[in-house]
């Protein structure tokens, strides 16, 4: 369907408003953040903002909609780089280094993941309904590579987690993250917890 010039007018102006809003509220966080703020830095009324979007709460879910669906790629795309011949350390380092490498993306996660803990239920529902689907993705491609399906719910659980430790890591900016070595230590100590079984 091809948008006529009104629409695709209309269109941009959410567009500009959403990645504006993005921009602020990584910089001074959710909460710092005021509609006031945002229509002040688009160079827009209140009206106008309020024609797009009718809440704050509403530009936020489309923020998370947009932000779970680039890590949602992020994730695809890296089991696409998956094939039989991968060993399941080859797995586990591709998963961990994709998906906690996402650019630019690091800190409104942890700031959405906040502010659906803290405040926000509906958003704690839709980043966990997305979570959800993460890990399902993630179980499947896992019960392909091992030999034992019965740890690939369990394994896809841990790299969830070692991926959202990793993001945290990755915003203090501490240390360099050595991925291989993170790896190649789940890839060992599972090998050596189930020969000692």
């Amino acid at each position: 369907m091809k948008l006529n010039r009104g629409s695709k007018q209309n269109h941009n102006m959410k567009e500009k408003i959403l990645l504006t809003s993005i921009d602020l509220m990584t910089k001074n966080g959710i909460n710092n953040t005021s509609l006031a703020d945002i229509s002040r830095e688009v160079n827009i009324s209140k009206g106008t903002l309020y024609y797009h979007y009718a809440s704050r709460d509403d530009i936020i879910f489309d923020i998370a909609d947009n932000h779970l669906n680039v890590i949602s790629e992020a994730l695809l795309d890296c089991l696409k780089e998956i094939n039989f011949q991968f060993s399941t350390e080859d797995f586990v380092l591709v998963v961990l280094k994709n998906i906690s490498n996402i650019e630019n993306t690091g800190r409104i996660h942890m700031y959405l993941i906040c502010e659906a803990i803290m405040a926000n239920d509906a958003l704690r529902e839709r980043i966990g309904l997305k979570y959800v689907e993460w890990r399902t993705t993630l179980e499947n491609q896992i019960s392909q590579i091992i030999s034992d399906k019965s740890h690939a719910k369990g394994a896809s659980f841990l790299l969830m987690s070692v991926v959202d430790g990793l993001v945290i890591q990755a915003l203090l900016k501490g240390e360099k993250v050595p991925y291989e070595e993170i790896a190649k230590f789940l890839i060992d100590y599972s090998n050596k917890n189930r020969t000692t079984s």
